[in-house]
Protein backbone atom coordinates (compact mmCIF):
# COMPACT_ATOMS: atom_id res chain seq x y z
CA UNK A 1 0.00 0.00 0.00
CA UNK A 2 1.34 3.45 -0.92
CA UNK A 3 2.44 5.75 1.90
CA UNK A 4 1.14 8.74 -0.07
CA UNK A 5 -2.03 10.24 1.34
CA UNK A 6 -2.83 11.84 -2.01
CA UNK A 7 -1.41 12.56 -5.43
CA UNK A 8 -2.51 15.59 -7.42
CA UNK A 9 -4.63 15.08 -10.50
CA UNK A 10 -6.05 17.68 -12.89
CA UNK A 11 -9.26 15.96 -13.92
CA UNK A 12 -12.18 18.39 -14.46
CA UNK A 13 -10.14 21.11 -12.76
CA UNK A 14 -11.82 24.08 -14.44
CA UNK A 15 -15.31 23.11 -13.29
CA UNK A 16 -14.13 22.43 -9.73
CA UNK A 17 -12.23 25.73 -9.60
CA UNK A 18 -15.12 27.82 -10.95
CA UNK A 19 -17.65 26.21 -8.63
CA UNK A 20 -15.28 26.56 -5.68
CA UNK A 21 -14.61 30.21 -6.40
CA UNK A 22 -18.31 30.90 -6.93
CA UNK A 23 -19.44 29.32 -3.67
CA UNK A 24 -16.62 31.10 -1.84
CA UNK A 25 -17.69 34.48 -3.23
CA UNK A 26 -21.34 33.88 -2.30
CA UNK A 27 -20.65 32.65 1.24
CA UNK A 28 -18.05 35.37 1.80
CA UNK A 29 -20.65 37.98 0.84
CA UNK A 30 -23.23 36.40 3.20
CA UNK A 31 -20.62 36.36 5.97
CA UNK A 32 -20.00 40.03 5.32
CA UNK A 33 -23.72 40.83 5.62
CA UNK A 34 -23.98 38.95 8.92
CA UNK A 35 -20.83 40.68 10.25
CA UNK A 36 -22.27 44.11 9.44
CA UNK A 37 -25.55 43.15 11.15
CA UNK A 38 -23.67 41.92 14.22
CA UNK A 39 -21.65 45.14 14.42
CA UNK A 40 -24.85 47.21 14.34
CA UNK A 41 -26.62 45.06 16.97
CA UNK A 42 -23.64 44.70 19.32
CA UNK A 43 -22.89 48.43 19.04
CA UNK A 44 -26.32 49.08 20.55
CA UNK A 45 -25.85 46.53 23.34
CA UNK A 46 -22.25 47.24 24.30
CA UNK A 47 -20.13 50.32 24.95
CA UNK A 48 -17.18 51.55 22.86
CA UNK A 49 -14.93 50.60 25.78
CA UNK A 50 -16.04 46.96 25.51
CA UNK A 51 -14.88 46.85 21.90
CA UNK A 52 -11.76 48.84 22.73
CA UNK A 53 -10.62 46.38 25.41
CA UNK A 54 -10.80 43.44 23.00
CA UNK A 55 -9.16 45.49 20.22
CA UNK A 56 -6.18 46.18 22.51
CA UNK A 57 -5.57 42.44 22.68
CA UNK A 58 -6.41 41.47 19.09
CA UNK A 59 -3.93 44.06 17.81
CA UNK A 60 -1.26 41.69 19.17
CA UNK A 61 -2.99 38.29 19.01
CA UNK A 62 -3.51 38.16 15.22
CA UNK A 63 0.20 37.69 14.51
CA UNK A 64 0.80 34.56 16.65
CA UNK A 65 -2.65 33.17 15.80
CA UNK A 66 -1.80 33.18 12.07
CA UNK A 67 1.44 31.22 12.48
CA UNK A 68 1.11 28.17 10.26
CA UNK A 69 -2.39 29.02 9.09
CA UNK A 70 -1.28 30.27 5.68
CA UNK A 71 2.23 28.78 5.52
CA UNK A 72 1.42 25.16 6.38
CA UNK A 73 -1.68 25.24 4.17
CA UNK A 74 0.28 26.66 1.23
CA UNK A 75 3.00 24.03 1.70
CA UNK A 76 0.51 21.17 1.59
CA UNK A 77 -1.53 22.36 -1.40
CA UNK A 78 1.51 23.05 -3.60
CA UNK A 79 2.90 19.53 -3.09
CA UNK A 80 2.22 17.15 -5.96
CA UNK A 81 2.19 14.26 -3.47
CA UNK A 82 2.59 14.03 0.28
CA UNK A 83 3.02 11.09 2.65
CA UNK A 84 0.84 10.20 5.61
CA UNK A 85 3.89 10.55 7.89
CA UNK A 86 4.50 14.10 6.74
CA UNK A 87 0.86 15.12 7.20
CA UNK A 88 0.93 13.69 10.73
CA UNK A 89 4.17 15.53 11.49
CA UNK A 90 2.75 18.82 10.19
CA UNK A 91 -0.34 18.45 12.38
CA UNK A 92 1.59 17.79 15.59
CA UNK A 93 4.24 20.40 14.81
CA UNK A 94 1.52 23.01 14.42
CA UNK A 95 -0.08 21.92 17.71
CA UNK A 96 3.22 22.16 19.61
CA UNK A 97 4.20 25.55 18.20
CA UNK A 98 0.71 27.05 18.68
CA UNK A 99 0.47 25.71 22.24
CA UNK A 100 3.82 27.31 23.06
CA UNK A 101 2.71 30.61 21.55
CA UNK A 102 -0.56 30.40 23.50
CA UNK A 103 1.29 29.97 26.81
CA UNK A 104 3.58 32.89 25.97
CA UNK A 105 0.57 35.05 25.09
CA UNK A 106 -1.10 34.27 28.43
CA UNK A 107 2.01 35.66 30.16
CA UNK A 108 2.10 38.58 27.71
CA UNK A 109 -1.45 39.44 28.78
CA UNK A 110 -0.21 40.50 32.23
CA UNK A 111 2.23 42.94 30.61
CA UNK A 112 -0.60 44.30 28.45
CA UNK A 113 -2.76 44.82 31.55
CA UNK A 114 0.05 46.82 33.18
CA UNK A 115 0.89 48.78 30.02
CA UNK A 116 -2.70 49.94 29.43
CA UNK A 117 -3.63 49.98 33.15
CA UNK A 118 -6.59 47.71 32.31
CA UNK A 119 -6.74 44.58 34.53
CA UNK A 120 -9.36 42.98 32.25
CA UNK A 121 -6.78 42.53 29.48
CA UNK A 122 -5.05 39.61 31.20
CA UNK A 123 -8.28 37.57 31.21
CA UNK A 124 -9.06 38.50 27.61
CA UNK A 125 -5.54 37.50 26.53
CA UNK A 126 -5.85 34.12 28.27
CA UNK A 127 -9.17 33.46 26.53
CA UNK A 128 -8.00 34.50 23.07
CA UNK A 129 -4.85 32.39 23.43
CA UNK A 130 -7.14 29.37 23.04
CA UNK A 131 -7.83 30.48 19.45
CA UNK A 132 -4.18 29.71 18.59
CA UNK A 133 -4.73 26.05 19.46
CA UNK A 134 -8.13 25.94 17.74
CA UNK A 135 -6.57 27.21 14.50
CA UNK A 136 -3.84 24.55 14.75
CA UNK A 137 -6.44 21.82 15.27
CA UNK A 138 -8.30 22.71 12.06
CA UNK A 139 -5.54 23.81 9.65
CA UNK A 140 -4.35 20.36 8.49
CA UNK A 141 -7.88 19.04 7.97
CA UNK A 142 -8.94 22.17 6.07
CA UNK A 143 -5.81 21.92 3.92
CA UNK A 144 -6.74 18.36 2.95
CA UNK A 145 -10.26 19.50 2.08
CA UNK A 146 -8.77 22.23 -0.14
CA UNK A 147 -6.50 19.73 -1.84
CA UNK A 148 -9.58 17.60 -2.53
CA UNK A 149 -11.20 20.82 -3.86
CA UNK A 150 -14.12 20.55 -1.44
CA UNK A 151 -14.42 24.34 -1.29
CA UNK A 152 -18.19 24.32 -0.88
CA UNK A 153 -17.95 22.22 2.28
CA UNK A 154 -15.36 24.56 3.79
CA UNK A 155 -17.32 27.69 2.83
CA UNK A 156 -20.65 26.44 4.20
CA UNK A 157 -18.95 25.30 7.43
CA UNK A 158 -17.36 28.74 7.85
CA UNK A 159 -20.68 30.46 7.19
CA UNK A 160 -22.53 28.36 9.79
CA UNK A 161 -19.73 28.86 12.32
CA UNK A 162 -19.85 32.61 11.75
CA UNK A 163 -23.63 32.81 12.18
CA UNK A 164 -23.65 30.72 15.37
CA UNK A 165 -20.79 32.75 16.87
CA UNK A 166 -22.71 35.97 16.18
CA UNK A 167 -25.84 34.57 17.83
CA UNK A 168 -23.78 33.53 20.89
CA UNK A 169 -22.21 36.99 21.09
CA UNK A 170 -25.58 38.75 20.91
CA UNK A 171 -27.01 36.43 23.56
CA UNK A 172 -24.04 37.14 25.83
CA UNK A 173 -24.44 40.89 25.29
CA UNK A 174 -28.16 40.72 26.14
CA UNK A 175 -27.21 38.78 29.30
CA UNK A 176 -25.04 41.73 30.35
CA UNK A 177 -21.64 40.07 29.91
CA UNK A 178 -20.09 43.23 28.42
CA UNK A 179 -16.78 42.80 26.61
CA UNK A 180 -16.95 39.03 27.09
CA UNK A 181 -19.64 38.99 24.38
CA UNK A 182 -17.01 40.09 21.85
CA UNK A 183 -14.52 37.56 23.24
CA UNK A 184 -17.11 34.76 23.01
CA UNK A 185 -17.68 35.52 19.33
CA UNK A 186 -13.95 35.24 18.63
CA UNK A 187 -13.71 32.00 20.62
CA UNK A 188 -16.82 30.21 19.37
CA UNK A 189 -16.11 30.66 15.66
CA UNK A 190 -12.70 28.86 15.51
CA UNK A 191 -13.98 26.10 17.83
CA UNK A 192 -16.93 25.45 15.52
CA UNK A 193 -14.59 25.49 12.52
CA UNK A 194 -12.55 22.73 14.22
CA UNK A 195 -15.70 20.64 14.67
CA UNK A 196 -16.72 21.19 11.04
CA UNK A 197 -13.23 20.38 9.71
CA UNK A 198 -12.97 17.13 11.64
CA UNK A 199 -16.50 16.15 10.61
CA UNK A 200 -15.90 16.85 6.91
CA UNK A 201 -12.37 15.41 6.65
CA UNK A 202 -11.84 11.70 7.29
CA UNK A 203 -8.11 12.00 8.07
CA UNK A 204 -7.13 11.46 11.71
CA UNK A 205 -3.72 12.02 13.31
CA UNK A 206 -1.74 9.11 14.71
CA UNK A 207 0.73 9.18 17.58
CA UNK A 208 3.45 11.83 17.11
CA UNK A 209 6.72 10.32 15.83
CA UNK A 210 9.75 12.05 14.28
CA UNK A 211 7.81 15.32 14.18
CA UNK A 212 10.69 17.69 13.60
CA UNK A 213 12.57 15.58 11.06
CA UNK A 214 9.44 14.88 8.97
CA UNK A 215 7.94 18.35 9.49
CA UNK A 216 11.11 20.43 9.00
CA UNK A 217 10.54 21.18 5.26
CA UNK A 218 7.02 22.42 6.07
CA UNK A 219 8.30 24.49 9.01
CA UNK A 220 10.93 26.20 6.80
CA UNK A 221 8.31 26.89 4.13
CA UNK A 222 5.78 28.11 6.71
CA UNK A 223 8.28 30.47 8.35
CA UNK A 224 8.93 32.21 5.03
CA UNK A 225 5.20 32.64 4.38
CA UNK A 226 4.67 33.81 7.98
CA UNK A 227 7.43 36.42 7.70
CA UNK A 228 5.72 37.68 4.55
CA UNK A 229 2.41 37.92 6.44
CA UNK A 230 4.11 39.75 9.33
CA UNK A 231 5.69 42.28 6.99
CA UNK A 232 2.35 42.95 5.29
CA UNK A 233 0.64 43.21 8.69
CA UNK A 234 3.15 45.78 9.94
CA UNK A 235 3.12 47.72 6.65
CA UNK A 236 -0.62 48.29 7.00
CA UNK A 237 0.05 50.20 10.24
CA UNK A 238 2.87 52.50 9.12
CA UNK A 239 0.67 54.98 7.23
CA UNK A 240 -1.65 55.27 10.25
CA UNK A 241 1.27 55.79 12.63
CA UNK A 242 2.66 58.59 10.44
CA UNK A 243 -0.72 60.32 10.07
CA UNK A 244 -1.36 60.12 13.81
CA UNK A 245 2.08 61.62 14.48
CA UNK A 246 1.72 64.50 12.00
CA UNK A 247 -2.00 65.30 12.15
CA UNK A 248 -3.65 63.77 15.23
CA UNK A 249 -6.57 61.48 15.90
CA UNK A 250 -9.34 63.24 13.91
CA UNK A 251 -7.63 63.01 10.53
CA UNK A 252 -6.45 59.51 11.39
CA UNK A 253 -10.05 58.51 12.16
CA UNK A 254 -11.20 59.74 8.75
CA UNK A 255 -8.32 57.93 7.06
CA UNK A 256 -8.97 54.66 8.90
CA UNK A 257 -12.68 54.64 7.97
CA UNK A 258 -11.79 55.43 4.36
CA UNK A 259 -9.29 52.58 4.30
CA UNK A 260 -11.84 50.10 5.68
CA UNK A 261 -14.48 51.12 3.12
CA UNK A 262 -12.07 51.28 0.17
CA UNK A 263 -10.61 47.83 0.75
CA UNK A 264 -14.06 46.26 0.99
CA UNK A 265 -14.28 45.40 -2.77
CA UNK A 266 -10.75 43.94 -2.66
CA UNK A 267 -11.48 41.77 0.37
CA UNK A 268 -14.83 40.58 -0.99
CA UNK A 269 -13.25 39.54 -4.30
CA UNK A 270 -9.73 38.35 -3.44
CA UNK A 271 -10.32 36.55 -0.14
CA UNK A 272 -12.66 33.87 -1.53
CA UNK A 273 -10.52 33.44 -4.67
CA UNK A 274 -7.12 33.03 -2.96
CA UNK A 275 -7.47 29.47 -1.68
CA UNK A 276 -9.13 28.25 -4.89
CA UNK A 277 -6.52 29.88 -7.12
CA UNK A 278 -3.53 28.53 -5.19
CA UNK A 279 -4.89 24.97 -5.14
CA UNK A 280 -5.83 25.09 -8.84
CA UNK A 281 -2.52 26.56 -10.02
CA UNK A 282 -0.56 24.14 -7.80
CA UNK A 283 -2.05 21.28 -9.82
CA UNK A 284 -0.90 22.89 -13.06
CA UNK A 285 2.65 23.95 -12.18
CA UNK A 286 4.16 21.15 -14.27
CA UNK A 287 2.13 22.31 -17.29
CA UNK A 288 3.38 25.86 -17.96
CA UNK A 289 1.00 26.52 -20.84
CA UNK A 290 -2.14 25.64 -18.87
CA UNK A 291 -0.80 27.37 -15.74
CA UNK A 292 -0.34 30.68 -17.58
CA UNK A 293 -3.69 30.28 -19.39
CA UNK A 294 -5.60 29.71 -16.14
CA UNK A 295 -3.79 32.53 -14.34
CA UNK A 296 -4.41 34.95 -17.21
CA UNK A 297 -8.13 34.16 -17.24
CA UNK A 298 -8.33 34.52 -13.46
CA UNK A 299 -6.51 37.86 -13.34
CA UNK A 300 -8.63 39.11 -16.27
CA UNK A 301 -11.80 38.33 -14.30
CA UNK A 302 -10.37 40.02 -11.19
CA UNK A 303 -9.42 43.09 -13.23
CA UNK A 304 -12.82 43.23 -14.99
CA UNK A 305 -14.90 43.19 -11.80
CA UNK A 306 -12.41 44.91 -9.50
CA UNK A 307 -11.79 47.94 -11.68
CA UNK A 308 -15.53 48.40 -12.15
CA UNK A 309 -16.04 48.29 -8.36
CA UNK A 310 -13.17 50.76 -7.82
CA UNK A 311 -14.57 53.23 -10.38
CA UNK A 312 -18.09 53.07 -8.93
CA UNK A 313 -16.72 53.63 -5.42
CA UNK A 314 -14.59 56.57 -6.56
CA UNK A 315 -17.41 58.32 -8.42
CA UNK A 316 -19.97 57.87 -5.62
CA UNK A 317 -17.67 58.47 -2.63
CA UNK A 318 -18.47 62.15 -1.99
CA UNK A 319 -22.19 61.38 -1.69
CA UNK A 320 -22.15 57.77 -0.48
CA UNK A 321 -19.78 58.15 2.49
CA UNK A 322 -21.72 60.97 4.25
CA UNK A 323 -24.94 58.99 3.61
CA UNK A 324 -23.41 55.91 5.19
CA UNK A 325 -21.47 57.43 8.08
CA UNK A 326 -23.21 60.77 8.62
CA UNK A 327 -22.59 64.41 7.67
CA UNK A 328 -19.52 64.66 9.89
CA UNK A 329 -17.58 62.31 7.62
CA UNK A 330 -17.44 64.44 4.44
CA UNK A 331 -13.63 64.47 4.43
CA UNK A 332 -13.65 60.66 4.37
CA UNK A 333 -15.36 60.78 0.97
CA UNK A 334 -12.42 62.67 -0.53
CA UNK A 335 -9.98 60.17 0.99
CA UNK A 336 -11.95 57.26 -0.49
CA UNK A 337 -11.72 58.94 -3.89
CA UNK A 338 -7.92 59.01 -3.55
CA UNK A 339 -7.82 55.38 -2.39
CA UNK A 340 -10.10 53.99 -5.10
CA UNK A 341 -7.66 53.93 -8.07
CA UNK A 342 -5.19 52.03 -5.90
CA UNK A 343 -7.80 49.36 -5.26
CA UNK A 344 -7.67 48.35 -8.93
CA UNK A 345 -3.89 47.94 -8.76
CA UNK A 346 -4.15 46.26 -5.35
CA UNK A 347 -6.40 43.57 -6.82
CA UNK A 348 -3.85 42.64 -9.49
CA UNK A 349 -1.02 42.89 -6.93
CA UNK A 350 -2.97 40.49 -4.74
CA UNK A 351 -2.62 37.75 -7.36
CA UNK A 352 1.19 37.87 -7.18
CA UNK A 353 1.17 35.54 -4.18
CA UNK A 354 -0.71 32.97 -6.29
CA UNK A 355 2.46 32.46 -8.34
CA UNK A 356 4.86 32.11 -5.42
CA UNK A 357 2.70 29.87 -3.23
CA UNK A 358 1.46 27.57 -6.00
CA UNK A 359 4.99 27.19 -7.43
CA UNK A 360 6.44 26.54 -3.96
CA UNK A 361 8.70 29.63 -3.91
CA UNK A 362 7.84 31.40 -0.61
CA UNK A 363 11.41 32.72 -0.35
CA UNK A 364 10.91 34.72 -3.54
CA UNK A 365 7.60 36.05 -2.16
CA UNK A 366 9.35 37.14 1.05
CA UNK A 367 12.12 38.92 -0.88
CA UNK A 368 9.59 40.68 -3.09
CA UNK A 369 7.54 41.82 -0.10
CA UNK A 370 10.62 43.32 1.56
CA UNK A 371 11.27 45.34 -1.62
CA UNK A 372 7.60 46.31 -2.02
CA UNK A 373 7.33 47.35 1.63
CA UNK A 374 10.44 49.52 1.40
CA UNK A 375 9.09 51.33 -1.68
CA UNK A 376 5.63 51.75 -0.12
CA UNK A 377 7.09 53.23 3.07
CA UNK A 378 9.08 55.74 0.99
CA UNK A 379 5.83 56.86 -0.66
CA UNK A 380 4.15 57.11 2.78
CA UNK A 381 6.95 59.16 4.33
CA UNK A 382 6.85 61.62 1.43
CA UNK A 383 3.08 62.07 1.71
CA UNK A 384 2.69 62.14 5.52
CA UNK A 385 3.15 65.92 6.05
CA UNK A 386 0.41 66.72 3.51
CA UNK A 387 -2.55 64.95 5.12
CA UNK A 388 -4.86 62.01 4.65
CA UNK A 389 -5.83 62.60 1.00
CA UNK A 390 -2.15 62.79 0.05
CA UNK A 391 -1.44 59.61 2.00
CA UNK A 392 -4.26 57.76 0.20
CA UNK A 393 -2.94 59.05 -3.14
CA UNK A 394 0.54 57.84 -2.18
CA UNK A 395 -0.90 54.39 -1.46
CA UNK A 396 -2.55 54.29 -4.89
CA UNK A 397 0.62 55.48 -6.61
CA UNK A 398 2.77 52.88 -4.84
CA UNK A 399 0.42 50.05 -5.85
CA UNK A 400 0.52 51.05 -9.52
CA UNK A 401 4.29 51.48 -9.37
CA UNK A 402 4.69 47.92 -8.08
CA UNK A 403 2.28 46.05 -10.37
CA UNK A 404 4.49 45.31 -13.38
CA UNK A 405 7.76 44.61 -11.48
CA UNK A 406 5.84 42.33 -9.11
CA UNK A 407 4.23 40.33 -11.92
CA UNK A 408 7.51 40.11 -13.84
CA UNK A 409 9.42 38.81 -10.81
CA UNK A 410 6.67 36.35 -9.79
CA UNK A 411 6.27 34.95 -13.30
CA UNK A 412 9.97 34.35 -14.05
CA UNK A 413 10.09 30.73 -12.76
CA UNK A 414 7.27 29.74 -15.12
CA UNK A 415 8.36 32.06 -17.98
CA UNK A 416 5.34 34.34 -17.90
CA UNK A 417 5.41 36.94 -20.67
CA UNK A 418 4.44 40.33 -19.25
CA UNK A 419 3.68 41.57 -22.77
CA UNK A 420 1.16 38.75 -23.30
CA UNK A 421 -0.41 39.39 -19.89
CA UNK A 422 -0.73 43.12 -20.62
CA UNK A 423 -2.49 42.32 -23.90
CA UNK A 424 -5.17 40.59 -21.84
CA UNK A 425 -5.67 43.16 -19.07
CA UNK A 426 -4.76 46.60 -20.45
CA UNK A 427 -8.28 47.21 -21.77
CA UNK A 428 -9.82 46.94 -18.28
CA UNK A 429 -7.54 49.64 -16.86
CA UNK A 430 -8.03 51.83 -19.93
CA UNK A 431 -11.82 51.42 -19.76
CA UNK A 432 -11.79 52.33 -16.06
CA UNK A 433 -9.66 55.42 -16.67
CA UNK A 434 -11.79 56.60 -19.61
CA UNK A 435 -15.00 55.99 -17.63
CA UNK A 436 -13.73 58.18 -14.77
CA UNK A 437 -12.55 60.93 -17.14
CA UNK A 438 -15.82 61.01 -19.10
CA UNK A 439 -17.97 61.06 -15.95
CA UNK A 440 -15.97 63.80 -14.23
CA UNK A 441 -15.66 66.01 -17.33
CA UNK A 442 -19.28 65.55 -18.42
CA UNK A 443 -20.44 68.77 -16.68
CA UNK A 444 -18.10 70.83 -18.91
CA UNK A 445 -19.55 69.37 -22.11
CA UNK A 446 -23.16 68.95 -21.00
CA UNK A 447 -24.17 71.71 -18.54
CA UNK A 448 -27.84 70.69 -18.66
CA UNK A 449 -26.99 67.23 -17.30
CA UNK A 450 -24.80 68.82 -14.62
CA UNK A 451 -27.69 71.06 -13.49
CA UNK A 452 -30.10 68.11 -13.19
CA UNK A 453 -27.49 65.93 -11.45
CA UNK A 454 -26.60 68.57 -8.84
CA UNK A 455 -30.27 69.17 -8.00
CA UNK A 456 -30.80 65.49 -7.17
CA UNK A 457 -30.60 64.29 -3.58
CA UNK A 458 -27.31 62.58 -2.58
CA UNK A 459 -29.05 59.20 -2.52
CA UNK A 460 -30.45 59.67 -6.03
CA UNK A 461 -27.04 60.78 -7.31
CA UNK A 462 -25.51 57.59 -5.90
CA UNK A 463 -28.23 55.45 -7.50
CA UNK A 464 -27.83 57.17 -10.88
CA UNK A 465 -24.06 56.74 -10.80
CA UNK A 466 -24.28 53.08 -9.78
CA UNK A 467 -26.75 52.35 -12.60
CA UNK A 468 -24.96 54.36 -15.29
CA UNK A 469 -21.27 53.68 -14.66
CA UNK A 470 -21.28 49.90 -15.32
CA UNK A 471 -23.02 50.47 -18.68
CA UNK A 472 -20.47 53.14 -19.65
CA UNK A 473 -17.55 50.98 -18.48
CA UNK A 474 -18.65 47.84 -20.36
CA UNK A 475 -19.43 49.85 -23.51
CA UNK A 476 -15.93 51.34 -23.55
CA UNK A 477 -14.45 47.91 -22.80
CA UNK A 478 -16.27 46.32 -25.75
CA UNK A 479 -15.03 49.11 -28.04
CA UNK A 480 -11.43 48.75 -26.85
CA UNK A 481 -11.45 44.94 -27.12
CA UNK A 482 -13.52 45.05 -30.35
CA UNK A 483 -15.55 42.12 -29.06
CA UNK A 484 -17.86 40.91 -26.29
CA UNK A 485 -15.25 38.35 -25.20
CA UNK A 486 -15.02 39.49 -21.57
CA UNK A 487 -18.79 39.54 -21.13
CA UNK A 488 -19.17 36.12 -22.76
CA UNK A 489 -16.42 34.73 -20.53
CA UNK A 490 -18.14 36.06 -17.40
CA UNK A 491 -21.52 34.67 -18.49
CA UNK A 492 -19.88 31.33 -19.28
CA UNK A 493 -18.33 31.15 -15.80
CA UNK A 494 -21.69 31.96 -14.19
CA UNK A 495 -23.36 29.19 -16.22
CA UNK A 496 -20.63 26.74 -15.25
CA UNK A 497 -21.03 27.67 -11.59
CA UNK A 498 -24.81 27.17 -11.76
CA UNK A 499 -24.60 23.89 -13.67
CA UNK A 500 -25.04 20.57 -11.85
Amino acid sequence: MSDNYYEIDTYDIKKKAVKGAGINVVTNFLNFIFRIASVIILARLLTPKDFGLVAMVTAFSLLPMNFGLNGFTAYMVQKQRISKKEINAIFWLHIYVSSSLALCFVVFGFFLADFYAEPALSGISSALALTFIAVALSTTHRSILRIEMKFASIAVGDLIAGIISIVCAIAAAIAGMGYWAVVIRQLVQPILIVIAAWFLCSWRPSRPREIFSDGLPCLKYGLKVYCTFAIEYLTKSIDKVLLGKFHGSEILGNYDRAWQLSTMPVIQLLTPLNSVAIVTLSRLKDDKKRFILYYTKAVSLVAFLGILAAIVLMLTARDFIPLLLGPGWTETGWIVMAFSPGMAAMLVNGTISWFHLSLGTPGRLLRWNIIATTITVIFFVGAAPYGAVAMAAAFSSAKFFLVLPGLWYAGRPIELSIIDLLRNIWAYFAAGLLTAIIWMTLPFFWPFFCKIFVELSPLNRVVMTVLTTPFLYTTILVILQRSFASIRELIGLIRLFLSR
